[in-house]
């Protein structure tokens, strides 16, 4: 079956899997440099084609047949996807697609403004001092972006990648199409934001600031982190007005966007508890919090169900999806053994809810039969759809969303 499916698959896509495969089996670091840059020249000359999707065809192949090259292919394409190589003046330069990522959560909208002239200098003048390395050249994007706005596909990235490194060094570009505003019927009350931007340097020399320490060089993006997070915070402030910030770390462009992911949980949970406090005008103390992994067999996340203290009737809900490398091949005997389960009890108690209930029994994946929303745990370990108390009757929660 599998010889099939391949064989309906395009030369190039057959090509790409035999390299991947071939790495798969190398035995030592110079074959394996070899069929590196082999792939990565097939990857680019595919994001240069006509038939762009042959890339995203090979992966969904593998994804059925063959894990570990599926991987190799996924990594390869991500990294050329989000890096070039131009040449200006005799002069190669390493090219890096960056995104600042910013979550945000707050009891209003959540807006996605244009930025300024003003702004966009402070914003690359901090990038120059806490992030980039010395040398770096910047062009960023002039706009706040919703994650609808983001590049979808990998040849989408790769045109972003080349677009914004050529302007950083004065290249000759070829216009993009603006990104979308996003839709304004969705109420985010927790969501990400980001801003798109290159950093071009002279080939094989350090991109990040945290690659010019002289020692500790482990420690280095940590301290870099704080002191972006200290200084740039206010502009943010400014951008977003009447929200919870935090900014995760400017990154390349796919481990940026992972990050801000695992990130929006926390803020979730930290506006689900502001909403309720706000909404039902009672201080958080007065709720009690469910958790309860779910998952056919291994967890594949975890829900958190709202009551008052008197009741097991939820009354609103949170969900906490596990990315792959945070799921556990055994379930542990106790749900608290979890270190994500420790980062939801922790998040609840630092938004002022004492009460916290862990069920131990993982439980089977639910949606409300009539409307498939997610089900969500009472303090008796059953799932139960969300039956809002009398005071949400003047208020219209359909449109309140978390990213």
């Amino acid at each position: 079956m599998s010889k099939t499916a391949f064989t309906k698959l395009s030369k190039a896509s057959q090509v790409l899997i035999d390299a991947c495969k071939a790495l798969k089996q190398s035995g030592c670091i110079i074959e394996d440099r070899y069929w590196e840059n082999l792939i990565d020249q097939k990857v680019v000359d595919i994001f240069n084609s006509n038939k762009k999707n042959q890339v995203d065809r090979a992966l969904d192949f593998l994804a059925s047949t063959d894990t570990e090259t599926h991987d190799i292919l996924l990594e390869h394409a991500e990294t050329m996807s989000e890096s070039c190589t131009l040449e200006k003046d005799g002069v190669h330069f390493d090219c890096l697609f960056i995104v600042i990522p910013v979550v945000a959560w707050t009891r209003f909208h959540i807006p996605s403004p244009a930025l300024n002239l003003k702004t966009q200098t402070t914003l690359v003048t901090l990038l120059k001092k806490h992030i980039s390395a010395t040398s770096v050249e910047i062009a960023i994007h002039p706009q706040l972006c919703s994650v609808e706005q983001m590049p979808k596909s990998f040849d989408q990235t790769h045109l972003w990648c080349d677009a914004l490194a050529r302007q950083a060094l004065n290249l000759p570009v070829n216009p993009l199409s603006s990104p979308k505003p996003p839709a304004e019927d969705a109420h985010m009350l927790a969501d990400t934001r980001y801003i798109m931007a290159a950093f071009c340097v002279i080939q094989n020399q350090p991109i990040f600031k945290w690659q010019q320490a002289s020692e500790h060089f482990a420690e280095q993006r940590q301290r870099c982190l704080q002191d972006w997070q200290e200084e740039a915070l206010p502009l943010f402030r400014e951008l977003l007005p009447a929200c919870g910030l935090e900014l995760p770390l400017p990154d390349a462009f796919y481990i940026a966007n992972r990050e801000a992911d695992k990130r929006i949980r926390f803020a979730a949970l930290s506006a689900s508890v502001q909403w309720l406090q706000n909404t039902l005008n009672i201080p958080a103390q007065s709720f009690r919090a469910t958790i309860a992994g779910i998952g056919e067999d291994q967890i594949k996340e975890y829900r958190i169900g709202f009551t008052f203290l008197d009741s097991h009737q939820v009354i609103y809900g949170c969900m906490w999806p596990l990315f792959s490398e945070e799921q556990e091949e055994t379930i542990p005997e106790t749900i608290t053994e979890s270190p994500q389960v420790l980062n939801i009890i922790e998040q609840l108690q630092a938004n002022g809810i004492k009460h916290i209930i862990c069920i131990n029994e993982m439980l089977k994946p639910g949606l409300h039969e009539e409307t498939d929303e997610p089900l969500f745990p009472n303090p008796a370990g059953e799932l139960t759809y969300i039956s809002a108390p009398d005071d949400f009757d003047d208020v219209d929660t359909s449109s309140e969303q978390f990213h």
